[in-house]
C-alpha cells in the first residue's frame, strides 16, 4: 500500500506541475488555442526537468531509480511492433470519432505554420514523438510503476500506472481516448516489466503516437478494407506478444 500511495503522490505532483506550468504560460502568452502546441511542449520540458531535479535533490541515482537500463535491439523492435500495431488498429477503429484535443492541436499546428511554413509539423513531431513520450514515460513507468513495484507485485504496478495513464487523457479525448490510453498503458507497463528499461518504453510510446500523423478516415473509406487492416494489425500484435512471452519463458 505504501508503494501505491507513493506512486499516486508522484503522479499528482506530475499533474500539478504540468497544469500550473500550462496556466502560467497561457496567462503570459494568451491565445490558448493558437498556442496550445507550443504551450504543451514547453510545459512538458519544464515538467521533465522538475521531476529530474526532485530526484537529484534527494540524492537519488536517477538512472537506477527510473530503470534507464540498456536494452537489446531485437527487444526494442518487438516492443515497437507491439505498441505500433495496437495503436494503428485502435486509430482505425476510432477514425470516425471526433476527438476535441486533436482538432485543437491541428489548429495550433496550422497557426504556427502560418507564421513559418512547416513549423507546425516540426512542433507536432517534437511533441508527439519526443517530448510527450519521454515525459509521460518518466512519470508513469519511470516513477509511478517503479515506486509501486518496490513494495507490491509487478501486476499491481502495471495496472495502477496504466489506469492513471488512461485517466490523464480524459480531458484530451473523453472516454474513447481513456480506453485507448489505458490499454496502451498496459502494453507499456508490460514492456517495463519484461525488459526493465525505461528507454524501451519511451521509444515504444513514440511508435504508438505515429498513427496521429495518419488520417485513416480519409485514407480508408471501405468498411471491408478497414476491417482487414485492423485484423492484420491484430495478427501482428498477437504474434509479437506470443514471441515475447515465449522468450521470457525460455529464459
Amino acid at each position: 500500500m505504501k508503494g501505491i500511495l507513493r506512486g499516486a503522490g508522484y503522479f499528482i505532483l506530475y499533474l500539478a506541475i504540468t497544469v500550473i506550468t500550462q496556466i502560467a504560460i497561457s496567462l503570459i502568452a494568451g491565445q490558448v488555442n493558437n498556442n496550445l502546441l507550443g504551450m504543451t511542449i514547453i510545459s512538458g520540458v519544464i515538467t521533465g526537468i522538475v521531476l529530474y531535479l526532485v530526484f537529484k535533490l534527494r540524492k537519488k541515482n536517477v538512472k537506477q531509480e527510473w530503470s534507464m537500463n540498456r536494452f537489446a535491439f531485437t527487444d526494442l523492435v518487438k516492443a515497437c511492433l507491439l505498441a505500433f500495431s495496437f495503436s494503428n488498429a485502435f486509430s482505425i477503429l476510432t477514425s470516425d470519432m471526433d476527438i476535441e484535443n486533436s482538432k485543437l492541436m491541428a489548429a495550433s499546428a496550422q497557426y504556427y505554420s502560418s507564421l513559418i511554413p512547416g513549423l507546425g509539423m516540426v512542433l507536432m513531431i517534437l511533441n508527439l514523438l519526443i517530448i510527450a513520450p519521454a515525459v509521460e514515460e518518466i512519470a508513469l513507468r519511470g516513477i509511478v510503476y517503479t515506486r509501486i513495484a518496490k513494495t507490491a507485485k509487478p501486476v499491481v504496478a502495471l495496472i495502477v500506472s496504466a489506469v492513471l495513464f488512461g485517466l490523464m487523457h480524459f480531458m484530451a479525448g473523453g472516454i474513447v481516448l481513456v480506453i485507448g490510453a489505458t490499454i496502451t498503458g498496459l502494453i507499456l507497463g508490460f514492456l517495463m516489466y519484461r525488459y526493465k528499461s525505461l528507454w524501451i518504453c519511451i521509444i515504444a510510446h513514440s511508435c504508438a503516437n505515429i498513427p496521429n500523423f495518419i488520417e485513416f478516415g480519409k485514407l480508408i473509406t471501405s468498411t471491408g478494407m478497414r476491417a482487414s487492416i485492423v485484423i492484420a494489425f491484430g495478427v501482428v500484435f498477437a504474434v509479437v506478444l506470443i514471441r515475447i512471452l515465449k522468450l521470457k519463458k525460455s529464459r
